[in-house]
């Protein structure tokens, strides 16, 4: 990951470990403020992994806020949750609860305007920034999961820096995925041959060169402004990650954004094979919603032409992530490589299907923006529903 090697677009590796306290003295000396945004769930506050990023984020300078999105919990749920942020935070620390009856009712209100879709990861972030967007006073925001078993403080640092400092709008981390193997299956064994089965279908195209440029697509970490967040439609559905990078796409240049390799290496609780399935199927869907908006038809049977090649592309992936494996003494196991390969070629046509009987595949979320002239007054009184629920505890 550590060498200069540029494409589209501008990649930030790390040559050098700096001091995480001098990376943060030149973002305070910027008086812009950082926040985190971290969807969660209620299980996620039992779990280490959630507690350490809580503790290392509440002795950070250069963080000034932290906004955790709570989602599918109930009020005895909501107090425990805040109550374990007030502790570790202090008021650094902000809770969305997301069922609070106040906020179920804006978002039944929108969705006499707009198509929300279903409630998951793109639904609580959506909902996290409509707060932040209303709140103000935190111009630069870092994402990221709660779930993060190799969590530093270089990993918002790295994301907020480029934007503070260097005069980029928005960054996406990378990093290498692997403990006594490879992981990463979607990203490498769907997302990358998925691509370039693309291009080899449809031909060369702008729009796929940018999206396989970025080393990690898939990771939940990144950092913008809150000005340029507030006008990305977010879906509801697993497919966030990629439409967010198609919607910089859209609304910025791409000399702009930056991809930050924000850790030598990553690991974060892994999902079952059930969970990769709906991932693969949703992340499908996004590519097609995104294609055909760029005015490429899809012929009918087209589902046959794709499978066929993203399978004999596929497995070329998997002999180079075999030679990686052996060279760095990696376990490895080209069967359950290939496995992974037919299930998620499976996945292909269901996506299509799907895609076809929809009548609004993978709605995106309106736009804060355009919310707020429609319904005017929405965002504060996202505001005011918060501010309510903090005084339950």
């Amino acid at each position: 990951m550590a060498d200069l090697h540029q494409n589209l677009v501008p990649t930030l590796p790390i040559l050098i470990k700096r001091p995480v306290e001098e990376l943060e003295e030149e973002i305070l000396s910027t008086k812009l403020n950082v926040g985190v945004l971290i969807p969660a769930l209620y299980s996620d506050f039992s779990q280490p992994e959630m507690l350490k990023i809580l503790e290392m984020l509440s002795e950070m300078r250069s963080i000034y806020k932290v906004y955790i999105v709570l989602d599918r919990a109930n009020v005895d749920e909501f107090k425990e949750g805040l109550k374990k942020v007030r502790d570790l935070l202090k008021d650094k620390g902000e809770v969305i609860w997301n069922d609070n009856p106040s906020l179920k009712e804006i978002r039944q209100n929108i969705s006499r305007e707009f198509p929300l879709g279903q409630r998951g990861k793109g639904m609580a972030v959506w909902m996290g920034l409509g707060y932040i967007i209303g709140r103000g006073g935190t111009p630069i925001l870092v994402m990221h999961d709660s779930d993060i078993k190799t969590y530093t403080p270089y990993i918002p640092v790295l994301l907020a820096y480029p934007i503070a400092k260097l005069q980029y709008t928005f960054t996406k981390g990378f990093y290498a995925r692997f403990g006594n193997r490879l992981f990463g299956r979607v990203v490498r064994l769907f997302y990358f041959p998925m691509i370039r089965t693309l291009k080899t279908v449809f031909g060369p195209d702008e729009f796929l060169d940018y999206l396989g440029d970025f080393r990690y697509p898939l990771s939940g970490e990144m950092g913008g402004y809150v000005s340029v967040f507030r006008n990305m439609r977010i879906p509801s559905d697993w497919g966030m990650e990629v439409s967010i990078l198609s919607e910089t796409y859209r609304v910025l240049k791409t000399n702009r954004i930056a991809q930050v390799q924000i850790a030598l290496r990553y690991d974060h609780k892994h999902r079952s094979g059930e969970d990769l399935r709906k991932m693969v199927v949703d992340i499908f869907k996004t590519f097609l919603v995104e294609l055909t908006s760029r005015g490429i038809v899809l012929p009918n049977g087209i589902y046959k032409t794709l499978k066929h090649t993203y399978i004999n592309i596929a497995k070329e992936y998997v002999e180079t992530y075999t030679a990686i494996s052996i060279m760095n003494g990696l376990k490895t196991n080209m069967h359950r490589e290939y496995r992974y390969i037919e299930i998620f070629s499976d996945c292909i046509e269901q996506a299509i299907m799907e895609f076809e009987n929809e009548s609004i595949p993978s709605p995106r979320l309106p736009i804060w923006d355009r919310v707020e002239s429609a319904l005017p007054g929405t965002l504060l009184q996202i505001v005011d529903a918060v501010e309510e629920s903090k005084r339950l505890v």
